[in-house]
């Protein structure tokens, strides 16, 4: 049966551990923890839920980290060699040489239920000698300094890793003081991780620091990569929609304008001239009516020209006495003031 089906039961099994909050312990580096069972059975098991998983080196939010009586599964890596039972209580353990990622949350299961998980957090201490500590001015700005513990006289040179890597030159990493100091940008997801200082000219053992992603980012930042190539298609695709924006606005208004411009002129147009029954042009008969437009230099022409082309029917006979009449397809002009 998996952890995780023990944890399972042991939730919904009543006991102590229903409703009861985490008991908060607090120790430095390089100390030791008593970890008590408040459990019975004749199988009992710990879990252990890791504040800093990256800077641990885990996978997953709830590890089997040791079963009572010792079974043929090795220990976790994180706490081989570190951690064994405790004659003082059935089911006790004693986690020793503790360091920063070592912090998160230990529960006991047994087959009556679960303890009280007790919740653990390493702070600063002593630790191969070494000590750091760290200042964080903004989410973007933080220093880890790096000094020997007790203090002693004499210059020192250190080296910094990160993840068991030697840390280099980073460009949001930049070391000062013999490698005493480091300011970092820990909002990007590269600088989350394990930190080590170590002592120059020794090979191994340092002091551990853990460098969290900010609340709520998800191991990413507002400087970190993952921003980047968010924001990199932003600050293009935000022009071109603003430029598509303000393009529809002005089609937008330059209809508007053509309409209310079409509706000023059919109000303040003046009207065609009214033709005597005699004179009405016959069915398809054309009729234009255009605007003296000033040229340069000219005057302006408050007055409308209009003309109309008449079409008469052609005349067989016509008394001697009458007045010929126009040529067919005469155009008749007039001018109204």
């Amino acid at each position: 049966m998996g952890s995780a089906v023990w944890v399972l039961l042991a939730l919904l099994a009543p006991g102590p551990l229903r409703g009861s909050p985490p008991r908060l312990e607090v120790r430095g580096a390089g100390g030791q923890i008593l970890l008590p069972c408040g459990a019975s059975g004749s199988q009992l098991r710990w879990v252990w839920s890791p504040r800093y998983p990256k800077c641990a080196g885990v996978l997953g939010d709830l590890l089997e980290i040791a079963r009572l009586p010792p079974g043929l599964e090795p220990p976790l890596a994180q706490f081989r060699g570190r951690l064994d039972p405790h004659p003082s209580a059935q089911g006790s353990l004693l986690l020793r040489d503790l360091s920063m990622s070592d912090s998160g949350t230990f529960i006991c299961l047994g087959e009556s239920g679960a303890q009280a998980p007790i919740q653990l957090e390493v702070t600063g201490g002593c630790r191969n000698n070494l000590t750091v500590s760290s200042n964080q001015t903004s989410p973007s700005a933080m220093t880890l300094q790096c000094r020997r513990c007790p203090p002693l006289a004499g210059p020192a040179s250190f080296r910094w890793f990160l993840d068991s890597q030697p840390l280099g030159n980073r460009r949001w990493a930049t070391k000062r003081e013999q490698g005493a100091t480091v300011w970092l940008d820990p909002s990007r997801r590269a600088a989350v991780g394990r930190w080590e200082c170590r002592l120059l000219p020794a090979s191994s053992g340092g002091f551990e620091f853990c460098v969290a992603p900010p609340l709520g980012a998800g191991g990413t930042g507002p400087g970190s990569e993952w921003g980047i190539w968010v924001a990199a298609p932003a600050a293009v695709l935000v022009p071109i929609g603003a430029g598509l924006g303000a393009w529809r606005l002005w089609r937008r208004r330059r209809g508007r304008n053509r309409r209310n411009q079409n509706k000023r002129e059919n109000e303040t147009g003046a009207p065609g001239p009214s033709l005597s029954p005699l004179e009405e042009p016959r069915l398809g008969a054309k009729s234009t009516e255009r605007r003296l437009v000033p040229q340069r230099g000219e005057s302006k022409v408050a007055s409308t020209l209009l003309y109309a082309e008449v079409q008469h029917p052609l005349v067989v006979c016509a008394p001697p006495t009458l007045p010929p009449p126009p040529p067919q397809g005469a155009t008749v002009y007039a001018t109204i003031f």
